[in-house]
């Protein structure tokens, strides 16, 4: 089966298709898993050697990710985290070394306080 078909599946949403390719060998399986999964399985998917997946993770996911995903090496996950995380998160990262992260970590808290 093939990378295409397997997302078709995926994108269907089926609970035996979810579990069977949450450990495939193929970051954008994974990543699509993330995307679409339940928190089950983006808990699994939060130590992925893939930044995309983790990305997606940061994206789709909920605080509790989040919170693990804070200190993450790559950038994209921390910007991800800064730009959909809680207040919490966006003033641990203002201070990121990285510009892009500490950039939209403020504008995330600017979004929260708007709310």
């Amino acid at each position: 089966m093939n990378t295409d078909q397997k997302i078709a599946l995926i994108d269907i949403g089926h609970p035996k298709h979810l579990d069977k390719f949450v450990k495939d060998k193929d970051e954008d399986v994974r990543a699509q898993i993330a995307r679409e999964g339940a928190d089950a399985h983006r808990d699994t998917l939060l130590k992925d050697k893939d930044a995309n997946v983790r990305r997606m993770v940061a994206h789709f996911g909920n605080d509790s990710h989040r919170d693990k995903l804070v200190h993450d090496p790559s950038q994209g996950v921390r910007v991800a985290v800064a730009g959909y995380g809680n207040k919490e998160q966006a003033t641990k990262l203002v201070e990121d070394k990285d510009k892009y992260v500490s950039s939209a970590a403020k504008r995330r808290l600017k979004q929260l306080e708007v709310k």
